[in-house]
């Protein structure tokens, strides 16, 4: 790292000390504020504050892009000299739902809860504080006068949570011109904080299995022939999730190994004195480079071929509208982008990170189909209390983050001497 990093990264860090209270207070904001995934919310309250905040913080303007009114995202351009190297910093700004584990929170999952160096609430890990730790760390680089050698863009965007489709599917083509490289701040431990900097994200293929069986009363099962779909689609679950494990298509590539979630739904029946006859579970397999479309559903399509051959029930398998397939993501180990990752950890840490992979799926592979390198999860937070009860980010993490992005900015984009 040149001089005139170094000495610039001092300034922003005393100034990035001076607002851990406001950088909390951001946090706990965003937590309040309802943008949980259609249809027990969407992003309009978030964007109408963040859009506010952005301006108090002395940011240019924000844009607005929105495929449809309901789902908008912003995006905040700070310019630095023209030709030099330009940075995104993304985040997604919508979360899953509490869903059925309200009862378990031991606190108001819309309100953001200290106890002890832990701020638990929805979105708090994923990734409402990363979100807060890019606006002020961006915030903080311009207060303190800084002049950068390239752009640095920031993306607030919707619809991570349920596919993209209005989000960065929808905004990655639009700017990918602008942008050299982005950066998303995903939580990036799965035990403690900043467990790896996570240059590969897995893909996702969803589907469901449907179950054909025979309906009718139930009183007739012994005397008349019937397939109780449900009893078949207990075998089938069992039957699939051995036969993906041992598949050729779910051995490790480059030291990853695809996973495969077997009915993370199911369902069937009709009411007590019917036999079943359709049954359906859902399934999503987490896929790794070097996997295709095609492989996939070539073994799935041969192993319901076989499922009906073998019967007693006959099966279909039907590809989620949205989820069908999105692609894994991967960042160079030798790309600008991951050497300033690693030197800001270092830096901020004291410690180094090593480089890993990213256990789920990120918006990263939007912005690599649009010709962006991207670095897929680098923030605060733990991903194992994500999308479950009691989701919780350390306090202390949140201002890590946010010195880890100024640190990053400084030394990828540059800055003026």
């Amino acid at each position: 790292m040149n001089e005139a990093v170094t000495k610039a990264y001092a300034t922003v860090e005393a100034e990035l000390d001076r607002r851990r209270a406001d950088l909390e207070a951001l946090v706990f904001e965003m937590v309040a504020i309802n943008s949980q995934i259609p249809p027990f919310g969407d992003e309009r309250a978030i964007c109408d504050f963040l859009s506010a905040e952005l301006g108090r913080l002395g940011l240019p303007e924000a844009e607005t892009h929105a495929l449809v009114p309901e789902r908008p995202n912003l995006l905040v351009r700070i310019p630095g000299t023209p030709g030099g190297k330009r940075l995104l910093l993304c985040g997604h700004i919508d979360t899953k739902p509490v869903g059925d584990a309200r009862s378990v929170w031991r606190s108001e999952p819309l309100t953001a809860t200290i106890i002890g160096d832990r701020v638990y609430g929805l979105g708090t890990s994923d990734m409402k504080a990363s979100v807060g730790a890019m606006i002020t760390a961006v915030a903080a680089i311009r207060a303190c006068g800084i002049d950068l050698a390239g752009d640095v863009l920031l993306a607030l965007v919707a619809d991570e949570e349920a596919g993209a489709t209005f989000g960065a599917k929808f905004l990655a083509p639009r700017i990918a011109t602008d942008v050299d490289a982005a950066l998303i701040g995903e939580p990036s431990g799965w035990t403690r904080d900043w467990e790896g900097i996570h240059l590969v994200s897995r893909g996702l293929c969803c589907f469901k299995v449907r179950v054909h069986g025979t309906q009718m009363h139930s009183s007739l099962s012994d005397r008349m022939p019937s397939v109780n779909a449900n009893v078949e689609m207990a075998r089938l679950i069992l039957q699939l999730r051995d036969e993906f494990a041992a598949a050729p298509i779910a051995q490790p590539r480059d030291g990853l190994r695809p996973t495969a979630n077997i009915a993370v739904t199911a369902g069937g029946g009709v009411f007590y004195g019917v036999v079943p006859g359709e049954s359906a579970f859902g399934c999503d397999l987490r896929i790794v480079p070097g996997m295709s479309e095609g492989e996939v559903r070539a073994f799935l399509d041969d192993w319901a071929q076989r499922m009906n051959g073998a019967g007693p029930a006959q099966v279909s398998v039907e590809y989620d509208d949205v989820l069908s397939w999105i692609p894994s993501a991967s960042l160079a180990a030798d790309h600008p982008l991951a050497a300033s990752a690693v030197a800001a950890t270092r830096t901020v840490l004291g410690a180094e990170v090593p480089l890993s992979s990213f256990p789920g799926t990120t918006d990263a592979p939007w912005f690599e189909r649009a010709g962006v390198p991207t670095l897929p999860s680098l923030g605060p937070g733990i991903l194992t209390y994500a999308h479950g009860p009691n989701e919780f980010v350390s306090r202390e993490a949140i201002h890590e983050a946010a010195k880890i992005y100024a640190h990053i900015v400084l030394s990828y984009c540059g800055v003026e001497r």
